[in-house]
């Protein structure tokens, strides 16, 4: 026995676009990046001294940049992340830095509030190993 389709039925185009799972899927996308773009802002928070020094050229587009926070601690960045590092660790890397490109610039952006001893030690460290070329941040 043959199953005969009866009647016509004729199928309309809808011509309208949901709006509803396009709404939801924008808010989704507000949600994670008001999650993740606080997270992407990296940076160290420095309260750079004043001073009425003039603004000094680089020779070079990538200095070497060295954090020094209020509590005397030291910051480099590695691989796109700001991380803490030690005095001993900051020799190590700077004397391969160093052995790769001798004329290398050197800013080292200290705090405001922290001691003179560990901005010391720092450019101690930065002159034994070879550094010829630094310079420190201020504000202007």
């Amino acid at each position: 026995m043959l199953l005969e389709k009866r009647g016509t039925s004729s199928k309309k185009v809808i011509n309208e676009i949901n709006v509803v799972p396009y709404v939801d899927i924008m808010l989704v996308l507000l949600v994670i990046f008001m999650v993740v773009t606080p997270l992407a802002v990296q940076g160290l928070d420095i309260n750079l001294p004043n001073t009425q020094a003039d603004e000094i050229e680089l020779e070079q587009s990538q200095p070497f940049v060295i954090d020094v926070n209020e509590n005397g601690n030291y910051f480099i960045e590695e691989d796109g992340d700001i991380v803490q590092v030690s005095l001993g660790f900051l020799e190590d890397r700077f004397q391969k830095v160093v052995a790769t490109n001798p004329n290398i610039e050197i800013i080292v952006r200290g705090d405001r509030e922290t001691s003179y001893q560990a901005i010391a030690d720092l450019l101690g460290v930065l002159q034994a190993n070879g550094a010829k070329n630094f310079s420190l941040a201020t504000q202007p």
